[in-house]
């Protein structure tokens, strides 16, 4: 009965869609390039916001790799993205958990993360210290509850399941305490960044959570969660997060859902894929990439459910997605001789992208923490 309720929801709210009035303020591209979003404009010289085909993230990625990120301990500069993939970012956890304890891993210089992937980010920016946290938002059954139906009010709004457990979620773990963290990190020129995708100019968004958090305020706080929320907010099955902006007094609404639609995972910029630094400009650089989720496909019977359908729908929409990115990154780090690694769920396992149950995801968070411990994780 609950599928069916489900399907029938699904279905009877993209058809009903056209009921609920959606009105929203009129802005044009103008209005919205030169937004400060919740009233924060950037203090530090980096912008809180570009675009990810932007030429200036080009710019700022070049930067960052030739001088403008100090180098770690090990005179290496590591960078570490997480990729979407729901339910699946346990394996982030317990990947990085095992690694951990391995004593083997690195303090990234930077970390960047998509979807499941961003929520998970600032946990890993700020290392070891977090791995538990980060494993009990993942395996503690706060997520459990994360697939709520909107019933009849999915037929006047614009996601079949309610936003309000998800924001629940990143309110309780993230608050003013992570939020000092993460400047403190920042402020050694360490950075964080996760992606969104903006579907009123139908770009994605990389946003700098360093020079969000280092501004400490009310509203620095609430853009800082919104972000995060956004990023995950997977379209049709959550409503998009509307981050409130002004600009020259015309204050208005964007409107923001996955980061995953526009990036499966936040690294080399797509016009650097097949770009060779001049000899002697990039610094030593390792790059670790974390799919959560598999890389080859595999059968299965999919039952005819609204969660099958949708969480094996996602997964072939991001497997697709990170077949073509992995490739050019690795084809950027052999061009320029750096050291690229990425880890994947194993292609025989059967996890879902929408099962946010305790068991399906502390089953996944161990498969990251062994590979880790035994080192298979890494391909």
């Amino acid at each position: 009965m609950r599928a069916l309720v489900l399907s029938l929801t699904a279905c009877l709210a993209m058809a009903l869609g056209a009921c609920a009035s959606g009105a929203r303020t009129s802005f044009d591209l103008q209005d919205r390039d030169g937004a400060r979003p919740m009233g924060l404009v950037a203090r530090t010289g980096h912008p809180i916001r570009v675009y990810l085909d932007a030429e200036d993230r080009a710019a700022l990625f070049q930067q960052a790799f030739r001088e403008g990120v100090p180098l770690g301990p090990d005179g290496v500069l590591d960078f570490i993205a997480l990729s979407g993939g729901g339910s699946n970012g346990a394996f982030t956890a317990g990947l990085m958990k095992g690694w951990s304890e391995t004593g083997e891993r690195p303090d990234f210089e930077v970390v960047t993360g998509v979807s499941t992937g961003a929520l998970a980010a600032p946990f890993v920016f700020l290392g070891a210290d977090y791995d538990d946290e980060l494993a009990e938002a993942y395996t503690g059954g706060a997520a459990a509850g994360l697939l709520q139906p909107q019933g009849i009010g999915a037929f006047f709004g614009s996601g079949i399941y309610k936003p309000q457990p998800l924001r629940a979620l990143v309110d309780r773990y993230v608050d003013a305490a992570l939020l000092r963290a993460v400047a403190a990190e920042y402020a050694k020129g360490r950075v964080l960044l996760v992606a969104t995708t903006d579907l009123d100019s139908q770009r994605g968004v990389s946003w700098d959570l360093g020079a969000i958090a280092t501004q400490g305020t009310p509203e620095a706080l609430e853009l800082f969660r919104s972000v995060l929320v956004a990023s995950a907010s997977i379209p049709g099955a959550f409503p998009p997060v509307l981050i409130q902006s002004d600009n020259a007094g015309l204050q208005f609404e964007e409107m923001h859902v996955d980061g995953g639609v526009t990036t499966p995972f936040l690294a080399v910029p797509e016009t650097l894929w097949s770009f060779r630094e001049p000899s002697g400009t990039l610094r030593a650089a390792r790059f670790y990439v974390v799919i959560n989720g598999r890389t080859n496909p595999s059968f299965e019977i999919t039952r005819d459910t609204p969660q099958r359908v949708l969480g094996r729908s996602i997964d072939i929409l991001l497997r697709a997605s990170i077949i073509t990115t992995l490739a050019g990154n690795r084809a950027f780090a052999d061009t320029n001789d750096l050291f690229f690694r990425y880890a994947a769920l194993p292609d025989d396992s059967e996890a879902s992208a929408l099962d946010f149950s305790v068991e399906s995801m502390s089953a996944v968070y161990d498969i990251g923490r062994q590979g880790a411990i035994d080192g298979t994780a890494w391909r």
